[in-house]
């Protein structure tokens, strides 16, 4: 008898080949469940890219879509026995596991991937970096609460790890429970309260300069017409200077987006996002080699943050404007050598080429 161990295929496996594991569902909204979170933590401890397929009608939650994203997964959508597309660029596929493969030759999109939405609303996604001092004195979470507040009028209402989130929202909780798992990454889910549609998520990462604390938020704003829109730059301005006052700022970026009326991510290409505030933070700003005081000057922004070392917030536009203009007139302003290598986000600040809103900076951890 063989000594090898025996291995049992996950329960949501429904194909695996090679690098790649894959499960299918019919569900119309598929989100980050417990089998869910442990079908992605069976891939990764596999060493295998994780492939989830739905139908053409299905809608994937941002905390799925972010989790699946960062472990080099991918959505794929059947539309027939034989013929299936890429979610995220609609570019046609033979098989689910082609989605791994360089696209060479035709990159039309699939028609289907094209279809307009019956339903849309407007929302700002916000993600905003911070770094904290590795020790017993760091407080997870603020992040969070400050743009909730900025957004909403209130701290988040609940967090988990898993979908759906019960917990109510709890900061010493989040930050306990993140320095239990370390060395290891942790990424938590928060959402609002009924009333103020709102989704995010968390993730934390333990690094040689400290621990980074990644917080991205999903935030409705209404259908079209709705008198919110006229505000949307200046609530994207106010939310990240809240943001700035809390430990080391990164970076953060604050973007229009129109989506699904749940908060959800739809298969389609819809609306290109459009840029509505920038923050570079005091390691940014230093690696840049650029008088802070005199940069943003001379892009109609301000200094935020704390007064002796100060961040950059640079305003962008509104979901009218084409903010991707200024974003360049922004770059160009430095050394692009530089700033590639000082920032290292060149994905958080591309046009609208790609059908995401932006690039899943975080790693694979689940909470």
């Amino acid at each position: 008898m063989s000594d090898a161990p025996l291995t049992v295929p996950h329960p949501l496996t429904d194909a695996a080949d090679g690098d790649w594991t894959a499960t299918e569902t019919h569900a119309r909204v598929v989100s980050l469940s417990v089998a869910m979170s442990d079908f992605l933590h069976r891939a990764a401890q596999d060493l295998r890219h994780p492939i989830v397929v739905t139908g053409p009608h299905s809608r994937m939650t941002e905390p799925l879509r972010e989790a699946l994203a960062g472990m080099g997964g991918h959505w794929v959508v059947r539309l027939a026995a034989e013929k299936f597309y890429d979610a995220r660029t609609g570019l046609p596929l033979s098989r689910p596991a082609d989605a791994l493969l360089p696209r060479t030759g035709d990159r039309t999109p699939s028609r289907e991937f094209a279809r307009t939405a019956v339903a849309t609303r407007m929302r700002i996604v916000t993600t905003f970096s911070t770094r904290h001092r590795a020790n017993r004195d760091v407080h997870l979470g603020a992040v969070a609460e400050a743009l909730a507040t900025a957004y909403t009028g209130g701290s988040p209402a609940a967090w988990g790890a898993t979908e759906p989130v019960v917990a109510p929202w709890s900061r010493p909780q989040l930050t306990e429970y993140s320095r239990r798992r370390m060395p290891h990454d942790s990424r938590w889910i928060v959402t609002g309260e009924r009333e103020h549609p709102l989704v995010g998520t968390i993730a934390v990462a333990r690094t040689a300069e400290g621990v980074e604390e990644t917080t991205r938020i999903n935030v409705d704003r209404g259908a079209v017409g709705d008198d919110r829109h006229a505000a949307l730059a200046d609530d994207a301005v106010e939310a990240l200077t809240r943001a700035a006052a809390h430990a080391m700022p990164l970076i953060g970026l604050a973007i229009a987006h129109v989506g699904a009326p749940d908060l959800s991510a739809r298969p389609l290409a819809g609306m290109p996002p459009q840029p509505l505030a920038l923050v570079v933070g005091p390691p940014g700003l230093r690696r840049l080699g650029v008088d802070a005081r005199a940069w943003v000057a001379g892009l109609d922004g301000r200094l935020v943050g704390r007064p002796r070392l100060p961040s950059a917030l640079i305003p962008l536009g509104s979901a009218q404007d084409d903010g991707w203009e200024r974003v360049s007139r922004v770059l160009a302003s430095l050394d692009a050598d530089r700033t590639a290598e000082a920032l290292g986000v060149a994905d958080w600040l591309r046009g609208p080429s790609d059908s995401d809103t932006d690039k899943d900076t975080e790693g694979a951890a689940h909470g």
